[in-house]
């Protein structure tokens, strides 16, 4: 018996259905799925190594091609208007961010009490996952109020220019 048995034996006694599915939607949110073709339904549009600005359906049978103007409208949503989603995202921004800080608050409140740095330390850690969704939702209102969704390389340095400016220009 070698350690992979025993361990895949082991673990099918402890992970249910349940576990399984997280673990299907962590690979979905940490990128471990591709969208889906359009045309088919069955492929996944991957990166063309010629283009960088194409994505192919890898679907042996369909081998649809697709550039990321035309996956921008084909996902757009219909009469949907582009501000208020952005400002939908930024509200969504704000309450992760003022969820973190209650979370680090009260997290420091509860270390002092229990004289536990690992709690502390921990809380640490789920505030900063919680701030970079904050980010994340940031970005994406961003994107949507520039109009520069489906980009071939992500514009990050113009965002934090933007994001930067933004900060600064206000405090002025």
């Amino acid at each position: 018996m070698g350690i992979r048995s025993f361990m895949s034996e082991r673990l099918a006694r402890r992970v249910g259905p349940e576990h399984r599915s997280f673990a299907s939607i962590t690979g979905m949110v940490l990128g471990g799925t591709r969208a889906i073709c359009p045309d088919c339904r069955r492929g996944q549009l991957v990166g063309v190594p010629d283009g960088l600005d194409l994505r192919r359906c890898d679907n042996p049978k369909c081998g649809a091609e697709y550039s990321l103007a035309e996956l921008g409208r084909t996902f757009a949503l219909e009469g949907a208007d582009m501000r208020e989603l952005a400002a939908h995202e930024r509200q969504q921004a704000f309450t992760l961010f003022v969820g973190a800080e209650v979370i680090g608050v009260a997290a420091a409140a509860w270390a002092v009490y229990a004289h536990s740095w690992l709690t502390l330390l921990g809380a640490l850690l789920l505030c900063i996952v919680i701030c970079a969704a904050a980010m994340v939702s940031r970005y994406r209102a961003w994107q949507l109020e520039q109009g520069r969704m489906f980009e071939a390389r992500a514009p990050l340095g113009a965002f934090l220019a933007a994001e930067l400016g933004g900060r600064f220009r206000r405090s002025r």
